[in-house]
């Protein structure tokens, strides 16, 4: 089930559209996972690439994702901070090393700024109940989705402030679905979004939400935990 598409991500990867080798903790050149790998299903995989042929007129763009914080800057962490050596967070969404266990997934940005949308297979470790994805990989799948579309109209650091969803069907394990966020409405500070996740024939609704996020203006580093 998750093979399917196995020999397309193979081919992506020799022409350089998919995942290299794994990086060094601390690269000049993370490594891009929102790309086809042997876990992406045949459905995910088509559906990725109809949206990167809709993509090709500048309408849409895909954001490129990496399993960490500190992969989208690494030259000015290492300026900052010097070589990372040892292992450190990664993103929720990317903690699963296993291709095709957790979330697969790429979020596209629509060139107003204003709309994204991210295709999602849901693997066999995000399950809850049996043959279903758990009603928390939903919600996190939802804020990032809108948490994406959030931070392109700040242009800064956003937060979650509030997260509303209406769970209406459950999802099956291996589903692919689209979460497709827009912004209501931006009062200062304050980014007033929705989002609704369908399967990719629009045919089942699996949850509506809307959220509140917050343009964060203190941008200093959070205190170290205590142990």
């Amino acid at each position: 089930m998750w093979r399917s598409c196995g020999a397309g991500a193979r081919a992506a990867v020799a022409h350089g559209l998919g995942r290299a080798p794994p990086t060094a903790l601390c690269s000049v050149s993370p490594q891009d996972l929102a790309v086809p790998n042997t876990g992406w299903s045949a459905a995910m995989c088509e559906q990725f690439q109809r949206l990167l042929r809709r993509a090709a007129d500048g309408s849409w763009r895909r954001i490129p994702s990496y399993r960490r914080g500190l992969d989208y800057l690494p030259e000015v962490v290492q300026m900052a901070v010097g070589v990372v050596t040892r292992p450190g967070p990664r993103l929720f969404l990317r903690s699963v090393d296993e291709e095709g266990a957790g979330f697969e997934y790429a979020i596209f940005l629509h060139a107003s700024g204003h709309r994204t949308q991210c295709l999602c297979q849901l693997g066999p470790y995000l399950e809850g109940h049996h043959g279903f994805a758990h009603g928390g990989a939903i919600a996190t799948l939802i804020d990032s989705t809108v948490g994406t579309c959030a931070l392109a109209v700040a242009k800064a650091s956003v937060m979650t402030a509030k997260l509303s969803i209406s769970y209406l069907a459950p999802v099956p394990v291996g589903a692919v679905v689209v979460a497709d966020s827009r912004m209501e409405r931006h009062e200062g500070r304050k980014i007033f979004l929705s989002c609704h996740v369908r399967d990719t024939k629009r045919d089942t609704l699996y949850a509506e939400a809307t959220a509140l996020f917050i343009q964060v203006e203190d941008t200093k580093p959070p205190p170290a935990a205590s142990l």
